[in-house]
């Protein structure tokens, strides 16, 4: 079984397809899940549903050197749905917030790393937006999914681009 990191920030789904269907489809598509999120993202997400589906805690904080359990290796990490803040900090490298830290350190470390922004209507015009898109789009381990216009990309078509994606 593959194992993915899904990790979510304070951006919204739609109501037909929440962070739980994902999780679902991608367990269904043979993937063990280990879902991480920013501290914004709680107020967006069903942590709740989310631990009840993997099994495990959704982390959030990072953890003191010497407690707590390590992370199994990932495969693959899925950004998503990815925030405008959490898109710039991770093209940036910053890294205040342990998920956010996550998907830089797998970025780094050649994990195949997939990014789906949803940034809001109105901050795809900040000329920072475009910036950290272009910047992503240039790490061969990234792949940015955006739907067909705006918006998010349906899960089904995010779950096909991981199945289709070399794995760490």
């Amino acid at each position: 079984m593959r194992t993915l990191y899904l990790t979510l920030s304070g951006a919204s789904t739609t109501p037909e397809e929440t962070a739980p269907d994902l999780v679902r489809l991608l367990q269904d598509d043979g993937w063990r899940v280990t879902v991480l999120c920013t501290p914004t993202g709680t107020r967006f997400h069903d942590l709740a549903a989310l631990e009840e589906l993997t099994g495990e805690p959704v982390r959030v904080e990072f953890r003191r050197p010497g407690t707590g359990v390590s992370l199994p290796p990932p495969d693959a990490v899925l950004a998503c749905p990815w925030s405008f803040n959490s898109t710039n900090k991770t093209a940036l490298g910053i890294t205040d917030t342990f998920a956010v830290a996550l998907v830089c350190e797998m970025i780094g470390c050649g994990v195949p790393t997939f990014v789906v922004p949803e940034p809001g209507a109105g901050l795809t015009g900040h000329p920072a937006w475009d910036r950290s898109r272009s910047m992503l789009e240039e790490i061969p381990n990234v792949t940015l999914l955006r739907g067909a216009t705006r918006g998010l990309p349906e899960w089904r078509r995010v779950a096909e681009a991981l199945a289709a994606a070399p794995t760490a």
